[in-house]
């Protein structure tokens, strides 16, 4: 067999090796150039976060449901619950005699004596050194102290004027003689009824009565009596 022969044989078989082996290597070839058809899958589309039936549909709340309550704010004259205080009266007056006379030997003495009025509402306060103080009546009115050394009664200028002025009047009782017994009475203007005892003091007007007993003048020049015979 000639050289070019020989030459062309080893050709034709290095041909068919590298067909051979190129006809393996390209199906893996393939696969490799050829994109993966799970990589590019269409995103998913992404469904809407269910939302509460809490934010779909908010059920009001019973504050909000409700009517609103009025904020009422109460002047303290308007409170029924407002503490009772002294209020202002330039009109307001009160009068009784500034002293008595008793017989020496009393224990008692009434007084019915009594002028007052210029406020609607008023507080009167008696006290006594050591004289019991107590009304003959009392209607429609406050009452604290009856049968003590200290009496405070109130209520309308003409009702508590009636308790004082109204059958015996106002009665001081003494375990003693009466004689030299003193008596103060305190009276206010207030916005309400009331029988605190810490209304008393300061007073719109103060009005002390003193009580003595009734004596003979020493200054009397008695008469001289002729007993002769005519």
């Amino acid at each position: 067999m000639s050289q070019a022969m020989i030459k062309l044989l080893k050709r034709v078989i290095l041909l068919v090796c590298v067909g051979f082996v190129v006809s393996q290597m390209l199906p893996s070839l393939a696969d490799q150039l050829t994109p993966d058809p799970t990589v590019e899958s269409a995103p998913a589309v992404a469904s809407p976060s269910p939302t509460s039936s809490e934010s779909a549909s908010p059920s009001p709340s019973p504050s909000s449901s409700a009517e609103p309550s009025p904020d009422i704010t109460y002047l303290e004259s308007e409170s029924p619950t407002a503490k009772a205080k002294i209020i202002d009266s330039a009109s307001l007056f009160f009068k009784t005699p500034n002293s008595l006379q008793v017989d020496p030997r009393a224990k008692s003495v009434r007084m019915d004596s009594f002028a007052l009025g210029g406020a609607e509402i008023v507080l009167v306060c008696a006290n006594s050194n050591r004289a019991n103080i107590s009304l003959s009546a009392a209607s429609d009115i406050l009452v604290n102290g009856e049968g003590t050394r200290s009496l405070i009664i109130s209520g309308s200028a003409p009702k508590v004027l009636s308790a004082l002025t109204a059958g015996h009047g106002l009665t001081l009782n003494s375990q003693s003689r009466i004689s030299e017994v003193t008596l103060t009475f305190q009276v206010s203007a207030v916005n309400k009824p009331s029988i605190d005892p810490d209304l008393c003091v300061p007073s719109q007007i103060t009005r002390p009565v003193a009580i003595s007993a009734l004596g003979v003048d020493l200054g009397i020049v008695k008469a001289p009596v002729n007993m002769g015979k005519k």
